[in-house]
């Protein structure tokens, strides 16, 4: 097994053990990995193994017993339970944060047409290319990042300054949102195709057909989150 590649490592480390936690194999209650057999398997530090168990504690998935090691305390139906409760209580937020970014993301992508540079229009082909490798592995954490990071380097190519300024607003206050919605499968792979045809707009610069995916890309996110919590509703009704 090859080495994680250390610029990412504890990050990494994380989701592969989230990944453990939720594939069915423990149940709440289980005793988890010791530090010595995922530094073996992982070929990490033990410094990193306490770090990412710390993170994993922290988000609820692990708890930590001095002297006895690490347990599960969230199982994947938990996991998806516990998104679900989030998007329901956050609704009105989330339909505040989606109208703002329909107002200002297709005027953005429209900008940054005219003015964006080969070097960006590079950065942007490779972050799309692992933003989709991150949700085939099923990589919330970095997912969210890479899709931040897509959205925003369109944005800085506008050069406009309000654009750029209200947008790191959008990030501060909504990062959550966007975790939680790549920590969801069928969100997640919506994203993909998407993102290409953003990209395929922006390089062909074809303004009208990129605003044209941007406004579908979030209207897809929202309708997403909304048909989550409806068939949360309707399974308790049932």
């Amino acid at each position: 097994m090859k080495p994680i590649e250390r610029i990412t490592v504890t990050e990494k480390v994380v989701e592969r053990l989230k990944e453990v936690i939720l594939s069915g194999k423990y149940r709440e209650g289980d005793r988890f990995l010791t530090e010595k057999e995922i530094c073996e398997e992982f070929l990490v530090s033990r410094s990193t193994v306490r770090e990412a168990f710390r993170m994993l504690q922290a988000m609820g998935y692990l708890s930590i017993v001095p002297g006895k090691g690490a347990y599960v305390a969230k199982t994947k139906e938990e996991d998806k339970k516990e998104v679900i409760e989030w998007f329901k209580s956050h609704n009105a937020q989330i339909r505040d944060f989606m109208e703002v970014r329909l107002a200002i993301e297709p005027l953005a992508v429209k900008l940054a047409i005219e003015r964006i540079t080969e070097n960006e229009i590079k950065a942007l082909e490779g972050v799309c290319k692992n933003l989709e490798k991150a949700i085939e592995e099923g990589n919330s954490l970095r997912a969210a990042k890479l899709d931040e990071t897509f959205h925003t380097l369109i944005v800085n190519a506008t050069r406009n300054q309000l654009l750029i300024s209200i947008n790191r607003q959008i990030i501060n206050a909504f990062a959550e949102y966007r975790t939680k919605s790549f920590a969801v499968d069928e969100t997640a792979r919506n994203a993909i195709e998407p993102h290409r045809k953003i990209l395929e707009a922006i390089v062909n610069k074809n303004p009208t057909e990129a605003e044209k995916q941007m406004i579908n890309h979030l209207m897809i996110s929202l309708e997403d989150i909304t048909r989550i919590i409806e068939n949360e509703k309707n399974n308790k009704n049932q």
